[in-house]
């Protein structure tokens, strides 16, 4: 079954809606990437920091950095596996993004076709029409001479 321009329209409107919202959906993912890789790098300069600082010589507060340190540690690691799993949706957010893109560049193509279709059908339709016009015209005018001629009898 062919699809009619007009449907073929909506479907392509339809489409853009899709990709604008994948296109929402993919700056959120990427937001949200940039937010965690933040939290990490945070994360990760407060370690440094700590390392640059000197306990002293109390075994309580080296204790306390150790501690501190696993913690932080823990916390990077954390992070760490935060930022890769946003970086994972990000690239199935661009991926659905791309398939969205394609579907609808796919009915933009679609409806092209199907009006040049349309176009061409038009034309052949007036050409059809000009020719039974141009015809008759031709009978009426050379149809009653050529019977004149003949003495009607054809």
């Amino acid at each position: 079954m062919a699809l009619s321009a007009q449907r073929l329209k909506r479907l392509v409107a339809h489409r853009e809606r899709l990709e604008r919202l994948q296109e929402q959906e993919l700056a959120g993912a990427v937001r949200v990437l940039r937010i965690r890789q933040q939290a990490l790098d945070a994360a990760r300069a407060s370690r440094l920091e700590l390392l640059a600082t000197d306990p002293g010589a109390d075994l309580a507060a080296r204790q306390g950095v150790i501690d501190y340190l696993q913690r932080l540690d823990r916390e990077i690691a954390a992070k760490d596996a935060a930022v890769r799993h946003s970086l994972e949706d990000v690239d199935a957010e661009r991926a659905t993004l791309r398939e969205r893109s394609r579907d609808r560049k796919a009915m933009e193509s679609l409806l092209e076709k199907r009006v040049e279709e349309e176009r061409v059908e038009r034309n052949r339709a007036d050409i059809r029409r000009l020719d039974d016009v141009a015809g008759r015209r031709w009978f009426d005018a050379n149809g009653v001479a050529a019977a004149a001629d003949t003495g009607g009898r054809e």
